[in-house]
């Protein structure tokens, strides 16, 4: 269970509860997102933890499709390593990158929010400049020193953990009336101002679905865990709920200290805002908001193993171009040419976006082909259960819990390109277009699917791959 909470929260608690904010509108209906993307994700759950206990081998979804999807061959599963790779983690790793530097530059020289709740180019770019520099520090780590990097990712797993606790324990002394501060209102007349634009919350849902992310990573490792018929949907559920509770509390204590204004003008440093304003100067500006960005810098080190990890294997089974290379180990035991592809995509992910909406940007653009690819795992689930029925299921869940994450997914991938009337991408002179993420996220997608037919048919990569070569039964690769 621990792993499970380790890998779900992330930076997304520490700054997404201000950009949600600004979509939905009001305290009640952020409380309300929150809650409603707590009981989505573990209707995910429950579906992923059938397809996990049906399929016990590592690798996620990237075996599910496979079994439920033969034909065309492989084509599903590359498709979704490819996207996983070059969209989802990478532009979660950036995100949380952009959220690091955010919170050293708040301890530094204070919030670089102005009055209308928006960054200067000048802070944005800094902002960048610290996460290319975490980025590149972990790609460091983990190429050279890989022991200790690891144990590092541990030690700022359990910092981030510690902090969300800390939160919820000052709100409920703020909630008490134990702080010397005055009372924010927030809960007083919680629906006033409330938006009524579905656009707006597919947005506001991204970026949730972004902090719930995590609770399918046992998943992906299921080969190393003990008992895992019994252990996977033990852990994975219970850390899900464990987390849930968390979330709710933590936005519950914002509340109880920050207006619904200050939280909406804080932007992506509202943890740092919130300590600020329920402690002294010192402690609240530089000492606390310098632990929130080593916590985000955690999940940065997280991202960048995780996704070289993937890179790496990808290449050996020849989803990759050059996989004897790439799929090669270095003198420190470390993938190192898969860490330096991390690392070039990532930086990509920070620089590229133009000023302004870019942490939304990232977000959004990730979450397009999560949630696409969610949603045709749990379609393949129901299409195994009439073309695969004989497999043993040790937990079987209701077809309701699947109907909701198809569902889910289907909004989450049509919505986003109905233009907002509120938030972000609502005005015609925002930096990105409303569309843009959406977009990105469909075109890769369609790009995957070419990519899949020039190495998969046209260069039979499964046929030439580093494991083939050694004698690994190609079937196994798809």
């Amino acid at each position: 269970m621990a792993i499970v909470v380790g890998s779900i929260i992330g930076s997304g608690i520490f700054s997404t509860p201000s950009l949600i904010l600004q979509e939905v509108g009001s305290t009640g209906m952020t409380l309300l997102v929150w809650s409603l993307g707590g009981a989505i994700s573990l209707c995910g759950c429950l579906s992923y933890m059938e397809l996990g206990t049906m399929l016990p081998r590592s690798g996620g979804e990237k075996e599910y499709l496979d079994v439920a999807f033969p034909r065309p061959r492989a084509m599903f599963s590359y498709m979704f390593c490819l996207c996983g790779v070059f969209i989802s983690s990478a532009s979660g790793a950036a995100a949380d990158a952009v959220v690091t530097g955010a919170y050293f530059l708040y301890a530094a020289n204070g919030s670089s929010v102005n009055a209308d709740g928006q960054i200067s180019k000048h802070a944005e770019w800094m902002q960048r400049l610290v996460g290319l520099g975490v980025v590149m520090f972990c790609t460091m780590a983990h190429a050279v020193f890989v022991r200790q990097a690891i144990r590092l990712q541990n030690l700022l797993t359990v910092l981030k953990t510690v902090l969300l606790l800390v939160i919820v324990l000052v709100g409920l002394v703020g909630l008490a009336g134990g702080l010397r501060i005055d009372s924010p209102h927030s809960f007083k007349n919680p629906f006033h101002g409330t938006v009524h634009d579905a656009s707006a919350y597919s947005s506001a849902l991204f970026k949730v679905f972004f902090s719930y992310a995590g609770y399918t990573t046992l998943n992906y490792s299921i080969d190393e865990l003990k008992d895992p018929l019994k252990n996977l949907p033990r852990a994975a559920i219970g850390g899900l709920l464990v987390t849930t509770a968390l979330y709710i509390l933590t936005n519950i204590a914002y509340f109880s200290v920050l207006t619904p204004d200050a939280i909406m003008r804080s932007n992506t440093a509202v943890a740092g805002v919130f300590f600020s304003h329920a402690f002294n100067e010192t402690w609240g500006h530089q000492v606390v908001p310098v632990f929130i960005g080593l916590a985000a810098f955690g999940t940065v080190m997280c991202s960048v193993f995780t996704m070289s990890r993937i890179i790496f294997e990808a290449a050996r089974e020849g989803f990759l171009p050059w996989g004897h290379t790439i799929g090669q180990v270095s003198r420190f035991q470390s993938p190192l040419y898969a860490l330096a592809i991390t690392c070039i995509i990532c930086v990509l992910y920070i620089v590229v976006p133009p000023p302004g909406d870019a942490y939304n940007f990232l977000i959004d653009i990730g979450g397009y082909p999560t949630w696409f690819f969610c949603g045709l795992s749990v379609v393949g689930l129901l299409v195994m259960r009439r073309t695969h029925s004989g497999l043993d299921r040790p937990y079987k869940t209701w077809v309701v819990t699947n109907l909701v994450t198809i569902a889910t997914a289907v909004y989450m991938c049509i919505v986003p390109f109905i233009k907002p009337k509120t938030g972000v991408g609502s005005s015609d002179d925002s930096s990105i277009p409303y569309w843009a993420a959406p977009f990105s996220g469909l075109l890769f997608i369609a790009f995957s699917c070419a990519m899949w037919y020039i190495r998969i048919v046209r260069q039979r990569g499964l046929e030439t791959s580093y494991y083939a070569r050694f004698g690994y039964p190609t079937k196994s690769l798809v």
